[in-house]
């Protein structure tokens, strides 16, 4: 975003971001879910596949063949919130911004419906972790139980190089494992970053200003939802909320655009 003047505000375009959470999964194991669920996720995992090749294809322009994908992506799964999101970002870069204010928020209310699937996915990713985990702990202890402390002709233990890779593998399984578990109650931040910027173009900068806020509550390192929330209040008119922002925004580890920076400083 950069700022021209008080009046003059423009606004970052948006970018394909993988905000649902089913995006950094497989799919979940069945257990524990009836058979409409099942059904669920075994369309989920079809529908995912055109849903990114949807979104790699938007990253290089190609806006239909996006398109296509992110409606093939919906006719085998309705309820998919980040195909629904694609959409909205479609309609976005088309200017067809009435219709993308549709998409985002049918594309909200799918990600609340299908909430439960999302929290379940991620229930069942960290219970698969905890399960190699546990394998590769048993085969540490197996290995080092045989390991013999004669070197190789290499001048290096075989056994004791697969010991030392188990568990560096061991160690990257346990820090996925402290990873903060994600908000899948809550809409992502990139929903209501989408939602800002359509509503921003429809002039409806209160509104606007709403989802910008509610992108950072719900990310507080959101950079483009930090910038454009920063520069909507300096460009309303009430600069000391910039200011206000702009600091929150730095301390959170957000780098705010040197323009906009600069402009709202002056007027400190």
């Amino acid at each position: 975003m950069k700022v021209i003047g008080k009046n003059t505000l423009r606004m970052a375009a948006p970018a394909l971001v993988a905000v649902g959470l089913l995006l950094a999964l497989p799919l979940a194991a069945q257990k524990d879910f009836n058979q409409s669920e099942k059904e669920m996720l075994a369309k989920y995992k079809q529908a995912r596949t055109h849903f990114l090749k949807g979104g790699e294809y938007l990253k290089k322009g190609k806006l239909d063949k996006a398109q296509k994908e992110a409606d093939t992506s919906l006719a085998i799964l309705p309820q998919y919130a980040d195909a629904r999101l694609l959409r909205a970002e479609l309609g976005y870069q088309r200017g067809q911004y009435e219709e993308a204010l549709k998409e985002i928020e049918t594309a909200k209310s799918d990600f609340v419906t299908v909430k439960d699937l999302y929290a379940f996915s991620y229930q069942e990713h960290l219970a698969r972790l905890r399960d190699q985990r546990d394998e590769m702990e048993k085969y540490v202890q197996d290995m080092s139980a045989g390991a013999s402390d004669k070197s190789s002709s290499a001048g290096r233990n075989p056994a004791q190089a697969a010991i030392s890779k188990a568990r560096q593998d061991i160690a990257e399984i346990d820090r996925k494992l402290h990873e903060p578990i994600p908000q899948t109650l809550e809409v992502p931040a990139e929903f209501h970053y989408i939602h800002g910027n359509i509503l921003f173009k429809l002039k409806r900068f209160g509104e606007a200003r709403d989802q910008y806020q509610a992108a950072v509550k719900a990310d507080p390192r959101h950079g483009n939802a930090w910038n454009n929330l920063v520069s909507i209040h300096f460009a309303g008119g009430d600069p000391a909320g910039a200011l206000k922002l702009l600091e929150e925004a730095e301390a959170n580890g957000v780098t705010v655009n040197e323009k906009l920076k600069k402009a709202v400083l002056e007027k400190k």
